[in-house]
């Protein structure tokens, strides 16, 4: 018992503590490395020299008084507490679950092929791709989605379940839906598929020169189309952009700041990775020789928004002239954690590094990127239009009822576009003021 206790923290600080003192620098093969002076003061090294004995002490007490002790639940307990005085939101991954996160990272992920959009009527059945899971159901393109295992979708007002079946794990879903056929509400079970998922998730151009672009991750080689798209948008003169990482991910810093680039001069530092002494381990700068994109941005993030979309992020705040963030903190994970093995088979997943933007603003996982304008989970945007007493005539009245039908029910996407339209408007009214002094 002794053993297991002393044993596994000893692994564990050993772990975190050789990679904290780590430089970047690499090791000589033929002479060894000097020893390391120790970095914690006498008060702090003669508290970390305790901790195997206090746990052992618990655990002697709690076997004196006849409680039961689980060996692995125990393990993992007492590495977690550890781990989590150093890093808040760091954790620690079995095997299986590193499994499942390298898969995520890369933007694999299983799911079944079914798309849907918030309405006035709830989650409808948008799209449904051919030769996936769902293509041989009876599920079609207008069924209302009403519960997915077991939990009501009804009272969700985000659209975080943009693609709700996806997951990270073959497991089946269990679908109610009611029929856009017959009104009927039927059980279904839906099997998932590993299916590689692209960056883009949606491109749409909208009426009074908008556009939409959501992201499920920035992954390797993305960058390329998605500059195309912006850069096409830019020339048909679109003013504004909302662009969605809601729930994105990805592991391309590379992508992530030749994105963040496209709105900053060539050269102009986006963001750096540095270790925990300060020392610089990799530095990202704008690389374009056009001038940077005059397209308004509104980034929407989320809790879930992690990994290098994150890091973009976290680059656009620091970078963009026009814009804004419009959401929820992020995730706290913009690529600054890598995993550390245990002797146990178990992996730390703590951060290392930390991730500093172009104009000085640090992130070294404690938390995430604040936006700058906040939306509650589950707020509610009032909606002043009521009932049509006439029919649209007008082309900016069939434009303007096209894109409130479209942001329904989403109510931090409502917000972006209301704030983009405040912009215009307030540009527009400049220019004519400029062109006639006298009003």
């Amino acid at each position: 018992m002794k053993k297991f206790a002393l044993g596994l923290l000893g692994g564990v600080l050993v772990a975190v503590a050789a990679r904290a003192t780590e430089t970047g620098a690499p090791a000589s093969t033929n002479v060894p490395p000097p020893p390391v002076a120790p970095v914690a003061t006498p008060p702090e090294a003669a508290v970390e020299d305790n901790v195997g004995p206090v746990i052992l002490e618990a655990m002697t007490m709690m076997r004196k008084q006849g409680l039961k002790l689980e060996g692995k639940q125990a393990q993992r307990a007492a590495i977690e507490a550890v781990l989590k005085t150093s890093d808040p939101r760091g954790r620690v991954v079995t095997e299986k679950e590193l499994a499942a996160l390298k898969q995520e990272q890369r933007g694999v992920f299983f799911d079944s092929g079914v798309r849907v959009a918030y309405t006035s009527n709830g989650w409808r059945v948008a799209t449904i791709a051919a030769n996936t899971p769902a293509a041989n159901t009876i599920l079609r393109p207008g069924d209302t989605l009403l519960a997915l295992d077991g939990v009501n979708l009804a009272s969700q007002k985000l659209v975080s379940v943009f693609a709700p079946l996806r997951s990270v794990t073959n497991a089946t879903a269990r679908l109610k839906i009611k029929s856009a056929a017959d009104g009927k509400e039927v059980e279904l079970d839906i099997k998932r598929a590993a299916l590689p998922v692209t960056a883009v998730e949606a491109a749409e151009t909208w009426p009074f020169q908008l556009a939409y672009l959501r992201l499920n991750g920035v992954y390797e080689g993305c960058a390329a189309e998605i500059a195309a798209q912006l850069q096409k948008w830019a020339k048909e003169e679109c003013f504004g952009l909302v662009l969605d990482l809601r729930g994105a991910d990805g592991m391309s810093l590379a992508d992530a700041a030749a994105l963040a680039g496209l709105w900053a001069e060539n050269g102009a530092p986006l963001f750096k990775l540095a270790d925990r002494k300060g020392h610089e381990l990799q530095t990202f700068k704008a690389k374009q020789d056009a001038a940077p994109l005059e397209l308004t941005v509104i980034a929407l993030v989320d809790g879930e928004t992690r990994g290098a979309a994150e890091a973009l992020a976290a680059a656009l705040a620091g970078t963009l002239r026009e814009g804004m963030l419009v959401g929820q903190p992020t995730a706290g994970d913009p690529h600054v954690r890598e995993l550390l093995p245990l002797p146990s088979g178990l992996q730390l997943y703590v951060a290392t590094c930390k991730l500093i933007t172009g104009d000085g603003r640090s992130y070294d996982g404690r938390e995430g990127v604040v936006p700058d304008i906040r939306v509650g989970v589950g707020e509610e945007v009032l909606d002043f239009e009521g009932e049509r007493t006439r029919p649209d005539t007008l082309p900016e009245e069939k434009q303007d009822r096209f894109l409130r039908g479209r942001v329904h029910g989403d109510v931090t996407l409502q917000r972006a576009l209301d704030i983009l339209r405040g912009i215009k408007a307030l540009k527009q009214r400049a220019v004519e003021n400029g062109k006639n002094p006298a009003h």
